[in-house]
Order: C-alpha cells, then sequence, then structure tokens
C-alpha cells in the first residue's frame, strides 16, 4: 500500500509573517511580493525553539547563530507580543 503524501498548509497571510531569505545584497534591496515564505507564530517559535536547543562548532557558525537567535526573539516579541523567558527588550 503506498502512502498518502500529506499536502503542505500553507500559512495565512494576515497571520503570518513574511520573512526575505536573502544571501545577495542587491536582492535584498529588491521590492518583490512574490519572493520570500510566510511563518505563522507557531512556525517562528519551532525555529526559536530548535536554534536556542543548538550549539555552533566554530566561531563562523556562532557569529551565525547569534545573529538569528537575535532576529527570531525580535520577531516573536515585537510581532507576536510573545514573552520570552530570560529575553530583555
Amino acid at each position: 500500500m503506498a502512502k498518502a503524501k500529506k499536502k503542505k498548509k500553507k500559512a495565512k497571510k494576515e497571520n503570518a509573517i513574511k520573512v526575505i531569505l536573502s544571501t545577495d545584497e542587491e536582492t535584498a534591496e529588491e521590492e518583490d511580493d512574490e519572493s520570500g515564505m510566510y511563518f505563522e507564530k507557531e512556525d517562528v517559535l519551532l525555529i526559536y525553539n530548535a536554534l536556542k536547543n543548538y550549539k555552533p562548532v566554530n566561531d563562523d557558525e556562532e557569529m551565525v547563530y547569534e545573529l538569528l537567535v537575535e532576529q527570531f526573539e525580535e520577531i516573536l516579541i515585537v510581532d507576536h507580543k510573545v514573552k520570552l523567558p530570560g529575553v530583555k527588550w
């Protein structure tokens, strides 16, 4: 018996925040409504909690790790009004 494929649930735009992932500065400056991803509060919390449990292995990874944790904390606190233990804004 073949397993049925799970259909991905898309985040509703009114309940989500748009995240634009880019490595190119010029691309980041462009305003393109079609690019980026929408994450709901639960998705952002899941990623944040996974980041908090992760331990970077080298200096380069440590820098990216700290940046990501700070950005996800800001998204959760400012956009989603979540109170994070041990985080003061």
